[in-house]
């Protein structure tokens, strides 16, 4: 073999481990996403809060229906932190009511956010 021959296959046994480094840190993150929820602290399916929607406000502005332990919190995210804004009544929370996994919820009309947001607004 020839110096050249050797560089080329030095610089495609190089491409070749680059690739799969690449390709184990893909797996990885991918299985990290999804696997590690379930094997460290509270699977998935038991967790006692839950984001139920995010309505992106601004850049850096959001709010959040949170359901915790039952009831159901309206909340403001900002660079600044997080701001409880209300807490919905039980018959506001259920609208966002969350079906528990496995059940369908096709034929359920989605909560209409802007007319909650209106009804707040309406309050004060």
């Amino acid at each position: 073999m020839t110096g050249d021959t050797l560089s080329l296959l030095s610089l495609l046994g190089m491409v070749a481990v680059l690739l799969l480094v690449l390709g184990a840190c893909w797996l990885f993150t991918r299985w990290a996403g999804t696997g590690l929820a379930g094997h460290f602290g509270v699977p998935v399916d038991r967790r006692q809060m839950k984001v139920v929607e995010r309505l992106a406000v601004g850049r850096d502005q959001a709010l959040l229906v949170v359901q915790l332990a039952g009831r159901t919190f309206l909340i403001g995210s900002s660079p600044s932190g997080f701001s409880l804004l209300a807490e919905l009544t039980e018959e506001e929370g259920a609208l966002w009511a969350v079906p528990p996994p496995g059940e369908d919820a096709a034929g359920r009309e989605s909560p209409d956010f802007r007319a909650i947001l209106r009804k707040f607004r309406d309050k004060k």
